[in-house]
C-alpha cells in the first residue's frame, strides 16, 4: 500500500520523471516492489513493453499478482473520454485509458509475453468475433461479460453473495431506449440484446452481504438513470484485494482506494454487478512473440 500511495502521489503532484519505462537490463536490476513503483505502462513504447511483459510473467507467475502489478503500474494515467477516436489506425491505444479500457488493457497484458500478443488478446476480448471496428466492438459491459463467445470475462454476482434474496433484478434490451428508438441510432445497425442481471443494491449494503471472493474481480456499477436509455452499467473497475482500482472521471486519473465499506453506501450508484477476469496463458512457440 505504501508503494502504491507513493507512486500515486508522485504522479498526481507532477513530481515524477516524464517517462517511466525501462529496458530489460534495468528491469532485471529492480526488486519486484521497485518495478511496480517505477514503471508506468502508459509511458512505455511497444519495444519497452516487449521487455516488461515477460519480466512480469517471470516475477508474478500467479495471474492475480500480475493483474495487481499491472493495475498499480497504471496508477496516475490520465482519464480519456474516448480513447478510440482513431480506432481504424489504432484500436489498442494502451496509453489512453477510461474505465473500460483500463480493465481491457490489464486483461490483455496479463496473458501476454509481448505487445503483439497483447494486441491479439485485445482484438478477441473487445471485438465480437475479432472483427475490429465500431460495429464489431463490445459497446456494453453487460454484453461483454455475458456473451459465451467472449472467453475473457464472466458475470459472477450470485456466486459472491451470502444471501441470494438480498439481490435485486433488472432486465432490459440493450441499445433499446424506452421510446423504442436505438441508443446508437443506426451506427450498430439494428443490433439489440435482451439481458437480465442480478445486482447487489446500494440501499442497506454492508460488506458482510458479500461472500468471500477472489483477490481479483471486476465490478460494474448499476446506474438507474441509464435504464430508459437501454443500458444498465454506468462505470466499471477492478476489486483487487478488496480495494477499488478505476479510471476516475472526477479525479481525471486512475486511482486506488478502499471503497466497499465507506464509498459504495454513499455513492450515486443503484448497485454493483461482479464479474470474473478469466486468465489466459501466454502462447508458447507460436511465433507471435519474436
Amino acid at each position: 500500500m505504501k508503494i502504491v500511495a507513493a507512486a500515486a502521489a508522485c504522479l498526481l503532484l507532477g513530481l515524477c520523471p516524464e517517462a517511466w519505462c525501462l529496458d530489460a537490463a534495468q528491469l532485471r536490476s529492480l526488486s519486484s516492489a521497485g518495478l511496480v513503483h517505477q514503471v508506468r505502462v502508459q509511458q512505455c513504447t511497444d519495444k519497452e513493453l516487449d521487455a516488461l511483459l515477460p519480466e512480469l510473467q517471470r516475477r508474478f507467475p500467479v495471474f492475480d499478482d500480475r493483474v495487481k502489478a499491472l493495475a498499480q503500474m497504471y496508477l496516475g494515467a490520465p482519464y480519456v473520454s474516448d480513447p478510440l477516436t482513431n480506432e481504424a489506425a489504432d484500436w489498442f491505444p494502451y496509453r489512453d485509458t477510461n474505465c473500460t479500457m483500463y480493465i481491457l488493457y490489464i486483461e490483455a497484458f496479463a496473458g501476454s509475453r509481448c505487445t503483439a500478443e497483447a494486441r491479439e488478446h485485445m482484438r478477441l476480448l473487445h471485438y465480437r468475433g475479432g472483427r475490429v471496428g465500431f460495429t464489431g466492438r463490445y459497446h456494453f459491459t453487460e454484453d461483454r461479460i455475458t456473451d459465451p463467445a467472449n472467453t475473457y470475462f464472466a458475470e459472477a454476482t450470485e456466486k459472491y453473495v451470502r444471501d441470494p434474496q438480498s439481490l435485486r433484478r433488472i432486465a432490459l434490451e440493450l441499445n433499446r431506449k424506452k421510446d423504442g428508438s436505438l441508443l446508437f441510432g443506426d451506427r450498430l445497425g439494428r443490433w439489440t440484446k435482451k439481458v437480465a442481471f442480478s445486482y447487489v443494491p446500494r440501499a442497506g449494503f454492508t460488506p458482510q452481504m458479500l461472500a468471500p471472493f477472489p483477490r481479483v474481480l471486476g465490478i460494474a456499477f448499476v446506474k438507474k438513470a441509464n435504464w430508459d436509455q437501454g443500458l444498465i452499467v454506468g462505470h466499471e473497475g477492478l476489486l483487487i484485494d478488496g480495494d477499488l482500482y478505476h479510471s476516475s472521471v472526477r479525479r481525471g486519473v486512475i486511482v486506488e482506494k478502499n471503497y466497499l465499506k465507506d464509498g459504495f453506501p454513499v455513492s450515486q450508484w443503484e448497485g454493483i454487478i461482479l464479474f470474473q477476469l478469466i486468465p489466459k496463458k501466454p502462447a508458447e512457440n507460436t511465433g507471435i512473440c519474436r
